[in-house]
C-alpha cells in the first residue's frame, strides 16, 4: 500500500508541476493566472511534505518519476527565471534609476525615464 501512495503522490506532483509551468506562462498577462498559481505551488508544498515523511529507500523504483519531476522542476524554475528577467527590464526600462556616479565618484542626476520625460 506504501508504493502505491508514493507513486500517487509523485503523479500528483508532477500533475502539479504541468499545470504550474502553464501558469507561469500565463502569469505575466493574467492576475488570475498569478492568483491560481499561488494555489498550486501552496498544493505543490503539501506534496512534498507528505513525501519528506517517507524514508529515501521507499522511493526505490521512481527514479525515473524523480528524473521527470527534477526535468519538469528545472523547466519551470528557467521560466519563473525568464519572467522575473522580463519584468525586471520592462521596470527599468520605465523607472531608469536617478542617478548614477561618474568615474570620479561624483553623483550625477539623470531625468531620462519615461515618467520623467514630456510628453
Amino acid at each position: 500500500m506504501e508504493k502505491k501512495e508514493i507513486q500517487d503522490l509523485f503523479e500528483r506532483l508532477k500533475d502539479l508541476l504541468l499545470v504550474e509551468k502553464d501558469l507561469i506562462v500565463k502569469a505575466i498577462n493574467d492576475s488570475q493566472a498569478v492568483d491560481q498559481l499561488n494555489k498550486v505551488v501552496e498544493e505543490k508544498r503539501e506534496v512534498l511534505l507528505k513525501l519528506a515523511n517517507y524514508n529515501p529507500e521507499d522511493f526505490k523504483g521512481f527514479e525515473n518519476m524523480v528524473r521527470e519531476i527534477q526535468d519538469l522542476s528545472k523547466s519551470n524554475m528557467i521560466l519563473s527565471q525568464a519572467n522575473l528577467k522580463f519584468i525586471e527590464s520592462v521596470f527599468d526600462s520605465i523607472f531608469e534609476n536617478a542617478s548614477t556616479y561618474s568615474t570620479e565618484g561624483q553623483i550625477k542626476k539623470q531625468s531620462s525615464s519615461i515618467i520623467n520625460k514630456k510628453a
